[in-house]
């Protein structure tokens, strides 16, 4: 094989992300450099992105001196023909994922505008705007393989008793992205390569971790449309399209956080519970059992993560899963 620059950086990217896994003295000063894309706040999207980089990287060098891919039919479409499967793929699972989470809500009878969290046998949570419906579904496979994974990084396993199996579609859609991504790396420059590959791994981060309205989904998606969108000779006009896209997407993010937020009260629905729960501390303005579940409602004089950190711990552990609603306006 050749060994060039790509080559280099990515065995270095590889090297890393096995260095982290290996040595926790890393772990913050990789969280404070990844931060800004990934919004981790455990190593583990970190060790991810690296080594996702790192083998594609590596990869498409093996594949760019593979005289059977440079012969073949595959290497005789254009990589924008591979990039647009991936861009087509990628959506599609997002609006699969927002899906899912709507499907969890309607099945319990609570509204969209809320966040989901299971406390059995961790406490895990999603929502639309975060969700961690496909992180649960590799949770399991985590757990049935025995990997050994830190306890600092969460799997979101709780979630997956509530989800439809037909969630597990992520483990075919994971390797095709990447493999189209691969493809996708076809006659492109090597700036064009980086900006690509990180463009994918952070997407299929985001698939995974957080959404279509997640930061390493929307950094993703950024950079996919707009190597999509660049025409020969480049003008800035060509990134007007994606760029629009994307802004409409944080629109849209902002829109359902305002409107989906309720500055009255916090409305905190338990399931199995039959009353009187105990919420210490707080300001009940009314309770009620509706089926199998109680209807909880508290003043909303504190802010949005304190109440729902201090709910979480008193609730962990009494029952199995519970939601909370939002307020936005509590942040300002």
């Amino acid at each position: 094989m050749h060994i060039n620059r790509l080559t280099i950086i990515g065995i270095v990217m590889i090297l890393l992300s096995v260095l982290i896994t290996l040595v926790n003295s890393l772990d913050q000063i990789v969280l404070q450099l990844t931060y800004p894309f990934l919004m981790g706040s455990s190593e583990g999207k970190a060790i991810i992105f690296f080594f996702l980089m790192g083998s594609m990287l590596v990869l498409s060098q093996l594949m760019n001196n593979s005289e059977y891919i440079r012969n073949s039919r595959i290497s005789s479409k254009p990589g924008n023909y591979y990039l647009k499967l991936v861009i087509i793929l990628v959506f599609s699972t997002f609006i699969l994922g927002l899906l899912f989470e709507i499907w969890i809500r309607a099945k319990f009878g609570v509204p969209i505008f809320t966040t989901f969290v299971s406390t059995s046998p961790t406490v895990s949570t999603s929502s639309i705007i975060h969700s961690h419906v496909f992180k649960s579904m590799l949770g399991i496979l985590i757990s049935d393989t025995g990997i050994y994974i830190p306890s600092n990084i969460h799997t979101g396993i709780s979630i997956a008793q509530y989800i439809p199996k037909v969630a597990m579609v992520i483990f075919a859609v994971l390797p095709t992205v990447y493999i189209l991504g691969l493809l996708s790396l076809n006659n492109r420059h090597d700036i064009q390569k980086i900006l690509l590959i990180f463009g994918i791994s952070t997407t299929m981060i985001g698939m995974v971790d957080g959404g279509l309205f997640s930061t390493p989904a929307l950094i993703g998606i950024s950079v996919l449309l707009g190597i999509y969108s660049i025409k020969k000779p480049f003008s800035p006009r060509n990134l007007i399209k994606p760029s629009s896209f994307i802004i409409l997407l944080l629109i849209i993010r902002l829109v359902i956080g305002l409107i989906g937020s309720n500055p009255e009260f916090y409305e905190v629905t338990v399931l199995g519970g039959h009353g009187d729960i105990q919420l210490q501390g707080f300001d009940i303005l009314d309770e009620k059992v509706v089926g199998n579940k109680s209807i909880i409602k508290v003043s909303s004089n504190m802010n949005e993560l304190t109440f729902f950190n201090q709910t979480s711990q008193i609730l962990d552990d009494k029952y199995p899963a519970f939601f909370v609603s939002w307020n936005i306006y509590s942040y300002f």
